[in-house]
This record gives C-alpha cells, sequence and structure tokens, in this order.
C-alpha cells in the first residue's frame, strides 16, 4: 500500500509540474528538487534520494531516504514557507555543488519574521540517477541560534567582539 501511496504521488508530482526529476541533468535536479520542496510534496523525497543515501548536515548523520523525509517532515511541520534561491551550481561529473540562499519563516524562530540563511549543498548521484550522498554546510548559528532571544543576543556579541579583534 505504501508502494502504491509514492508511485501515485511521483505520477501525481510529474502530472503537475510537467516531468520526472529524471529527465534533469544532475544540476537541474538539484535546482528543481529544493524549489518544489516544502511539507506538501515531501513525496519528492523517494524521487531525488536513493534509498541508502547518505545525508549530513551541521544538525548530524542520516542513513537512507525514509529517514531524510522522516527528518524533513519534523523540520518542515512549523515552516510557514522556505524558498531556495540558488546563486552558483557546479557540476563535475555525478557530483552537484549548489550555492544557495535560504529564505525561512516559522512562527518558531526569529518571532515569525522571514529571515534568510547562505549555505550549499554537495550531491553526488548514483548510476540511477538518484543522490547517494547529500552534504549541507551552512552556519547554524546564523540559521538558528542567533534567532533565539537570550542565546542569539550573547552570539551575536560575542560575533562582533571577534570580528572588532580581528581588524
Amino acid at each position: 500500500m505504501k508502494m502504491i501511496i509514492t508511485l501515485i504521488g511521483i505520477l501525481f508530482t510529474t502530472m503537475l509540474w510537467g516531468q520526472s526529476m529524471q529527465e534533469l541533468n544532475n544540476a537541474d535536479k538539484l535546482k528543481y528538487f529544493f524549489q518544489k520542496l516544502d511539507k506538501n510534496s515531501l513525496n519528492l523525497i523517494t524521487e531525488f534520494y536513493h534509498p541508502e543515501v547518505d545525508f549530513i548536515d551541521p544538525v548530524g548523520k542520516i542513513k537512507g531516504a525514509n529517514a531524510i523525509k522522516a527528518y524533513y517532515e519534523g523540520m518542515y511541520k512549523n515552516v510557514k514557507s522556505i524558498k531556495f534561491d540558488f546563486t552558483q551550481v557546479y557540476e563535475s561529473g555525478n557530483t552537484v555543488i549548489g550555492v544557495w540562499t535560504m529564505t525561512l519563516e516559522t512562527d518558531k524562530l526569529n518571532g515569525g519574521e522571514p529571515y534568510s540563511v547562505d549555505g550549499n549543498s554537495v550531491v553526488t548521484f548514483g548510476p540511477n540517477g538518484q543522490a547517494i550522498y547529500h552534504r549541507d554546510y551552512f552556519d547554524m548559528g546564523a540559521f538558528v541560534y542567533e534567532r533565539i532571544p537570550v542565546i542569539g543576543y550573547v552570539i551575536k556579541k560575542l560575533r562582533a567582539n571577534m570580528e572588532h579583534s580581528q581588524k
């Protein structure tokens, strides 16, 4: 039953957007995936990621597409909106590096106001066209810690002091 629901989701996605990710080159797959992914389109995860993918970000390491889906479900649960703007994309062989700015809006951080964080993703695609390795790099302080009232104030002060001491 779960497989049938997944296949229906993939077919619906293909009809809705007019193409399958498998028809795209790897750089376009990366951009397409992040530009379309939100809490209502998590079915894209099983199309984009290989079942045994390795995923790493500043929060931790995850093994497998199902675990990534659970991670995104938890993360996107409180997200009002999320948008990735890719400023640069580099492709070499089966590896793509995408440099992006993520704009996020959630009631849980930054007083509910949208904010942006810069980062990049390194993704390697396997022979079947699905991502087998995905690593995100971004400043966790700028993403979360600076958005928490008391902790954010302390981190911002520390950053300001370090910036002045390096001049």
